[in-house]
């Protein structure tokens, strides 16, 4: 089978430039999810991959403007680079032709071939030239839904003005419309299938991946922090539950808990005065992913506070939640919607989520014993590693594919 993958994913050498090129950091848990989803279909012998990639920047990551077209091979995949005008609506005008044209031209080398487009379909520009091309061909495409763009957009909404704001709301518009009309879905959740796939169209949820390569990453106990560090890594906005843990945390009573945040947001400032009132939190920015995984090995504990009442936390399962489980470190989180009960053996919950019981909760597994929840955090590796490692993922998203094929002749 021959794959075009349509998304901003780059080879980790190309992102690892751009990550040191830019001032404001390009978005690392895209990357990652779509790399190892990328890295898992390549993985299997029968598959033959294409990643055609708009570059994961715009005007507020760089000043420079202009990149040519390029491709390289890395593990056995294709990088195909569209040449990138980093120039807003004009630049978006030359992606949506060169993916046209790009993927035109993959459709007609692979025209002897069983082929299939996936797409990224947050990355709107480039996915709808992408299905496009690949109607005039006759190519099915698959949708590969991460968010649901509404909810996506709605908790930066509130500080966009005029014609930013108003492209963000045709950007959604375009998007839900657009979302409904793919041949095939992989989605997180099973409410946002019901969502997004109200037809009922051929569909798999994977929730998330974790790297397989983690399997030779330790996490010791004689290598933790002599304290009890506790690592929230990711988007800092108080919709997500940040503030609430924060307050949470101050609450809690042992000297030696810590309280570590990665990432950035709209609490960045708050942040910086909680750390004066009480030393014990830190605050480090965003920095590479493969430093994140690092300290996450030597913490205590990894916390996601997304508050589980939110309307989105139905559609979307947290990327972080996996990332933590796999570095073998225990994670606290709430009981999101979105999550199966298959999880819940493996990770502590906030059955509480006022702040008064985060903290009681906090303060009660911080004086479990270290072997207690260093076992705990292994038990969760071990699950993710052997039930949702990626290359396990990208198989289930093949067998979905080639299953619907037999039995639908008219989706080959």
């Amino acid at each position: 089978m021959n794959i075009l993958y349509v998304s901003k994913v780059c080879s980790q050498k190309k992102f690892n430039e751009l990550f040191e090129l830019c001032i404001v950091k390009p978005q690392q848990q895209a990357q990652k999810f779509h790399y190892l989803l990328v890295s898992g279909f390549a993985a299997h012998e029968d598959i033959q991959l294409t990643v055609m990639s708009d570059l994961p920047i715009s005007h507020v990551h760089t000043k420079r403007i202009w990149w040519y077209g390029s491709s390289e091979i890395e593990n056995k995949m294709i990088f195909k680079y569209l040449p990138h005008l980093n120039v807003p609506v004009i630049g978006n005008v030359v992606a949506f032709f060169a993916a046209f044209f790009a993927t035109a031209k993959w459709c007609l080398a692979n025209r002897k071939n069983i082929k299939y487009i996936i797409c990224d379909v947050l990355n709107l520009t480039i996915s709808v030239a992408a299905k496009a091309a690949g109607k005039l061909f006759d190519v099915k495409a698959v949708a590969i839904v991460t968010d649901i763009p509404s909810f996506m957009q709605e908790y930066k909404n509130e500080k966009r003005r005029g014609f930013t704001l108003l492209f963000t709301g045709v950007y959604t518009l375009l998007c839900s419309y657009i979302l409904r009309r793919y041949d095939a879905y992989v989605i997180l959740t099973e409410q946002m299938n019901r969502l997004v796939n109200p037809r009922g169209k051929p569909n798999i949820v994977i929730e998330g991946m974790v790297d397989l390569k983690m399997l030779g990453q330790p996490n010791l106990l004689e290598k933790k922090y002599r304290e009890k560090v506790v690592i929230y890594a990711g988007a800092l906005y108080e919709k997500y539950g940040v503030k609430k843990l924060i307050e949470a945390f101050v609450k809690v009573a042992a000297n030696d808990a810590r309280l570590w945040l990665f990432g950035s947001g709209e609490l960045e400032r708050e942040i910086k005065q909680y750390k004066k009132k009480d030393d014990r939190i830190e605050f480090f920015g965003v920095i590479s992913n493969r430093a994140v995984i690092e300290e996450e090995i030597k913490a205590i504990l990894l916390v996601n506070p997304r508050p589980s009442s939110e309307e989105f936390t139905q559609y979307s399962f947290p990327s972080k939640n996996m990332e933590y489980m796999v570095s073998g470190t225990p994670l606290l989180t709430t009981k999101l919607p979105g999550m199966p009960e298959e999880y819940y053996d493996y990770v502590y919950l906030f059955e509480d989520e006022s702040v008064e019981g985060m903290a009681k909760t906090l303060d009660r597994i911080l004086k479990l014993p270290k072997e207690e929840l260093h076992a705990k955090g292994l038990a969760a590796k071990e699950f993710v590693l052997r039930e949702k490692n990626n290359l396990i993922q990208a198989k289930r998203i093949i067998d979905m594919i080639m299953g619907n094929c037999t039995k639908q002749k008219n989706f080959c």
